[in-house]
């Protein structure tokens, strides 16, 4: 450990002046005991270099098209704005880490519903398959996901995210047949796991069920 004989007192770490008064030290470093932050300057450099080619990017997509008049039947710039600004959200969420995968799995599950929405409405290509096909299929997988998070999880953390998931699941699935007045496999599908969700959580969870509801949603 080292030594300031100006402040008289012991530094740990590999200093080799003081932090207080700026004097240089005496005596043996020891091991840090603050991790070093030379990673986390090399991960943020990383991340502010791609950030700055992706805005760029996008800066000249809309250049090329509305000043260069490079067009197509559709905005093709905005199309690349849209999975552009989606992508970068969904790398700051990774990079934040987040302990909770049933956080991890819902918030992404609602930023690919609405990252594909888009993409059909920029094209102006509206077709049942989003409706009838793609939302339901990322509902499903989203309703499979959580059921096994609450199993495994001994916090009660995905209990709220599954049942809330499990009421969008069974709602749209009505919604979307009385106002079409059309049934499709896969929405049935979504409506049943929702509500087998909902039934699995009762009987396997049992009284958590109620306390989550009134702990979360104040119920």
């Amino acid at each position: 450990m080292k030594y300031c004989p100006s402040c008289k007192a012991h530094i740990e770490g590999r200093y080799t002046k003081c932090p207080l008064c700026q004097n240089a030290l005496q005596g043996e470093g020891d091991e840090e005991i603050y991790p070093s932050s030379e990673l986390l300057r090399k991960q943020s450099l990383l991340y502010k270099i791609q950030m700055f080619i992706v805005l760029t990017a996008m800066v000249v997509c809309v250049a090329c098209e509305f000043l260069l008049d490079i067009r197509t039947s559709f905005h093709w710039s905005l199309l690349v704005c849209v999975w552009a600004i989606g992508g970068e959200m969904w790398l700051a969420a990774v990079i934040h880490r987040h302990h909770n995968p049933s956080k991890v799995v819902s918030t992404n599950a609602w930023w690919a519903a609405i990252l594909v929405m888009l993409t059909f409405l920029i094209i102006k290509d509206i077709r049942p398959i989003y409706f009838w096909y793609i939302m339901p299929a990322i509902a499903i997988g989203s309703e499979l996901l959580l059921f096994v998070f609450m199993m495994i999880d001994k916090a009660h953390n995905a209990m709220p995210y599954l049942l809330g998931c499990s009421f969008i699941c069974v709602v749209m699935g009505v919604l979307c047949m009385l106002i079409t007045g059309q049934r499709t496999v896969l929405w049935v599908i979504c409506m049943l796991v929702g509500i087998v969700g909902i039934i699995g959580a009762i009987i396997f969870k049992g009284r958590t069920v109620p306390d989550e509801l009134q702990r979360r949603f104040h119920v």
